[in-house]
């Protein structure tokens, strides 16, 4: 009985063993791994400033509305950039709530 009892506990433990690890890293990765950084900015660090430096990105920091900053960041994400739906979403709201000259990101 013991026995069958293990392997009900561990095929009901293991699907959630495994979903709660998986929202911890998502939790991690949006909160900018700990720090005060904002979810955005920290995906605009790592994905956007691999292949552009941050004058690049702050070029159009004010510029664009959110329908810009969507179509901007789709064509990156079209082109390559590491950038999941969840980032996504998190990006374009930071980058479409900056105004020119912010701080964080753009010097």
């Amino acid at each position: 009985m013991a026995n069958g009892s293990s392997r009900w506990l561990g095929a009901l433990l293991g699907p959630l063993v495994l979903t709660a690890g998986l929202v911890m890293t998502l939790g991690t990765l949006l909160s900018g791994c700990g720090d005060k950084t904002p979810p955005g900015e920290a995906v605009a660090m790592r994905a956007c400033r691999i292949c552009h430096g941050a004058d690049r990105i702050c070029a159009d920091i004010g510029k664009l509305d959110r329908a810009g900053w969507e179509k901007t960041v789709d064509r990156m994400i079209a082109g390559g950039a590491n950038v999941t739906p969840e980032e996504r979403i998190v990006v374009i709201d930071w980058l479409s709530a900056r105004k020119p000259g912010d701080k964080s990101l753009c010097p």
